[in-house]
């Protein structure tokens, strides 16, 4: 067993062309978890609008 090999049943030998081709792909992970981040810190901002602001009215 070779302890710097953590990949599971993977040998790590990837070829250049085969990291070319992942490379080339693009983030598409990165962009959808981002997204994902980006769209649930607006929905909690947005509840906070309406379940917290404007149910205390304006302040005089």
């Amino acid at each position: 067993m070779d302890p710097g090999n953590h990949s599971g049943d993977h040998d790590g030998n990837a070829s250049d062309a085969e990291v070319e081709r992942i490379v080339a792909q693009g983030p598409h992970g990165a962009i959808a978890v981002a997204g994902v981040a980006a769209v649930v810190v607006l929905a909690i901002w947005i509840g906070f609008y309406f379940l917290v602001f404007l149910p205390r009215g304006v302040i005089h």
